[in-house]
């Protein structure tokens, strides 16, 4: 295998940045390609959890984001108005025991500045087509106002849920997708809620989640239909920033690395923002194979990594259906989640660990 490693990567988002971050700092440069114009000013991520801040302290990125984000260090649980249970993210044991409240635009933001500050080649507007080739040695092509082609020998599938990567390769999706929709909102409010705190609100046909961003501008997510008419009394609604509508999708690719391409991120699993593991899981993804591609390992990736992230997606869907989801069961859950309280301090500690990706 070659010494110097030509290493390109597709798709510049959280994962993507941090990829290039990662093989930088062990001595590669590589080339990062995204065919979208610039940072998106709008995205679902929102939380920082502790694992990320531990990968991101030794690059100096963890100082950056805590002096830009906002510490949350609990979560709590409401049935309609009345409050039931609060998750004290202050009692975990370790550096950081909190969530990092931080948009996933600002995240890019402070990545981005680094990779430019360490001269990573980073293109906008420059769209991968295809690749071809095999093993060490492959060629991609990319599409600007026209097309070239660059030699490389590693290909880094950081292309989002659509991969064409993964296409390419011919990796499906393992798993399903939800038909109901979930609305979200970036929202002005002014309630009694504790702005510090986070919020989950449980009703007989499902639930929302509440987390403020900055100022008084609060996230509202949820499966709930005409979701602002189950904010708490008395909340007065300002400007609405953003609002969106989606659909729940919890899949994993059935394989994660062929040969020197490897798929991380949305490209390699998606799953509900119940939870805040999205964006941490592709930074994480993306820590752990620049290690095996440094080490000649990536052929070990998927053994090693996939196994941890279908467990889980497949806790986050528990969450999520135990949340908002539509079964009996669910229903029954959400009912009686005031006489389950007694059952909070044995459960809570182990949610509070996987949220927080503690879980390791």
């Amino acid at each position: 295998m070659k010494k110097n490693k030509e290493i390109v990567i597709v798709g510049a988002g959280p994962s993507g940045l941090s990829m290039a971050l990662f093989l930088s700092e062990l001595g590669y440069t590589p080339r990062i390609f995204d065919k979208k114009e610039a940072i998106n000013k709008h995205s679902k991520a929102l939380g920082v959890n502790p694992r990320t801040l531990e990968l991101m302290k030794a690059y100096g990125i963890t100082d950056r984001f805590l002096a830009n984000g906002r510490k949350m260090h609990a979560v709590n649980i409401w049935k309609a108005d009345k409050h039931i249970f609060k998750n004290d993210f202050s009692k975990v044991n370790g550096e950081y025991p909190f969530m990092l409240i931080q948009a996933q635009k600002e995240s890019e933001e402070i990545l981005l500045e680094e990779i430019e500050a360490r001269k990573i080649p980073i293109q906008y507007q420059s769209e991968f087509t295809q690749f071809s080739g095999t093993k060490n040695n492959y060629t991609i092509t990319i599409k600007q106002e026209h097309s070239f082609q660059i030699d490389c020998d590693f290909i880094i599938g950081a292309d989002g849920a659509k991969s064409k990567i993964r296409e390419q390769l011919n990796i499906g999706y393992q798993g399903f997708r939800y038909d109901e929709e979930w609305e979200l909102f970036d929202i002005e409010l002014d309630m009694d809620l504790n702005p510090e705190e986070g919020h989950i609100r449980l009703f007989p046909e499902g639930g929302m989640i509440m987390i403020r961003l900055k100022n008084n501008v609060w996230r509202v997510a949820g499966n709930l239909k005409s979701i602002l008419n189950y904010l708490p009394k008395k909340t007065s609604i300002g400007e609405i920033y953003w609002e969106s509508k989606f659909s729940i999708n919890h899949k994993v690719a059935k394989n994660l690395v062929r040969d020197n391409i490897v798929l991380i991120g949305d490209a390699a699993h998606l799953h509900s923002p119940v939870g805040a593991r999205g964006m941490n899981l592709g930074i994480e993804d993306a820590f752990i194979s620049s290690r095996l591609i440094h080490e000649n390992r990536l052929h070990e990736y998927n053994a090693l990594r996939r196994p941890y992230i279908e467990t889980t997606v497949n806790r986050i869907n528990n969450i999520t259906m135990g949340m908002a989801g539509n079964a009996t069961f669910s229903r029954i859950i959400r009912n009686q989640i005031g006489s389950m309280k007694m059952l909070f301090p044995i459960i809570m500690p182990r949610v509070r660990n996987f949220v927080l990706g503690l879980d390791k």
